[in-house]
């Protein structure tokens, strides 16, 4: 019976190779028992000695036996939490004992779409992965080995990256879905083959289009992703493809309440096969400020598309009902609040109108949403610290697309007013959510 050994080369952090106690039908044939260890010792990135990935019983490894043979399904046989123990699986009834012979193949997780071609093995990083505490989705990871002999390594065919997120101020924080974003656009996850040639050096490259983003979920059964108290942290786990990222990443952290805040680098970035990229960040509770232009205003807002009919003009509106406590907005130009579908929306009637966010004092504005119910062009409104695009202002002018603005102040923390400026006529605006802290 051969006994193959299964080292493992894995990036930092106290990480599950597969769900705990997932059972698998085991196919007719001979079994053949895998002697398994996981050993951190060559790791490219190691936080310290007990970081490293371990075992837990029933987890499922796929096998290439005889070259590139089936997708058997291997399972570990050991103690949860075990770095060390057996991996069983079944070949072919037809096999004599000893007989696996040639390149052996394993992949983590087990995936029935998982096979191989040659020496390129098919599998896939999911662009949906789920969070678990202290480590990555184990469904979401990527390991992949090969050896001639009776000894395979694994090693990480993809890069993991850990965003750390302290509770600012000194009230909770709850978090309900983290999507990671490539700034540029390139493909992060989806589809892959991973070629074994090298098995010290397995090279990966996405299949298809991809999918530029990744989210992270709530565990099953779970509201959120977790909450962190006043003054601690959390980390949470994303398992990409080891790409370069031309203008860097962006993580969209949704906190309970429907707000969003948005983590972002810029700089150009290369994601490493079996690399840790460490992001850190603090977030407190915020201020919401809900501005319904369904609701009352003190003055009324004018309905009609010739009240006030000069352009230019310049009118300040209270609105009391406000979410948040009362706040005023001052509109430049022409507007109107006309109805649509019985609600009213607020209407720039020019090209070039704007609405003057204020700041509040002692405060600053963390985030931002606008609501657009219709407008023309692509990108049609903007947000920046002068109503034009001066360079230097406090906040440079960022345009948005036409279904919704998002996070106008990327990473926030403002203290000036802002303007919310129209790039288009008749853009109509349900209702803007500010967010302060």
């Amino acid at each position: 019976m051969k006994r193959i050994i299964f080292a493992f080369c894995v990036v930092a952090s106290v990480l599950s190779c597969a769900k705990q106690g997932e059972s698998a039908s085991e196919p007719s044939g001979r079994t053949v028992t895998l002697s398994a260890r996981c050993d951190a010792a060559d790791s490219k990135v190691m936080l310290n000695s007990l970081l490293k990935t371990v075992w837990n019983n029933g987890d499922p490894v796929s096998v290439f036996y005889n070259g590139s043979t089936g997708n058997a399904k291997g399972l570990f046989t050991g103690s949860d939490g075990a770095a060390e123990g057996d991996i069983t699986v079944q070949v072919a009834a037809e096999l004599a004992e000893g007989e696996i012979s040639g390149t052996t193949y394993a992949a983590i997780p087990y995936r029935e779409t998982n096979h191989m071609s040659g020496q390129v093995l098919y599998g896939s990083i999911p662009a949906v992965q789920y969070y678990k505490d202290g480590s990555y989705d184990p469904e979401g990871v990527l390991l992949v080995a090969s050896t001639p002999s009776t000894s395979l390594t694994f090693r990480y065919a993809c890069a993991v990256l850990s965003l750390e997120v302290k509770a600012g101020g000194s009230l909770p924080l709850t978090i309900s879905s983290i999507t990671l974003s490539a700034a540029a656009g390139e493909a992060i996850a989806g589809n892959v083959a991973v070629d074994m040639q090298n098995p010290s050096q397995p090279a990966l490259s996405l299949e298809g289009t991809g999918s530029s983003s990744i989210e992270l979920r709530p565990a099953a059964s779970a509201a959120s992703l977790c909450t962190i108290a006043a003054g601690s942290s959390a980390r949470f786990y994303f398992c990409a493809a080891p790409v370069a990222l031309a203008q860097g990443y962006v993580f969209n952290v949704h906190l309970s309440g429907d707000e969003t805040v948005l983590v972002r680098n810029t700089a150009a970035k290369q994601l490493e096969m079996a690399g840790l990229l460490g992001i850190e960040c603090s977030i407190s509770p915020s201020v919401a400020i809900i501005i319904d232009f369904d609701t009352a205003f003190s003055p009324a807002l004018p309905t009609s598309a010739t009240t006030p009919p000069e352009s230019g003009a310049t009118h300040t509106f209270t609105n009391a009902a406000s979410s948040g406590g009362q706040y005023s907005i001052t509109a430049y130009s022409k507007y109107y609040a006309p109805t649509v579908s019985g609600q009213k929306c607020f209407r720039f009637n020019d090209s070039g109108s704007c609405l003057l966010l204020p700041s509040i004092p002692g405060m600053r504005l963390r985030s931002m949403k606008a609501r657009i119910l219709t407008n023309s062009g692509s990108k049609p409104m903007s947000v920046a610290s002068t109503k034009g695009s001066t360079a230097g202002d406090v906040v440079p002018r960022t345009d948005f697309p036409n279904d919704e603005l998002t996070s106008a102040v990327a990473y926030g923390r403002v203290d000036t007013p802002l303007y919310l400026c129209t790039h288009s006529v008749n853009t109509q605006i349900e209702s803007i959510e500010l967010y302060f802290e």
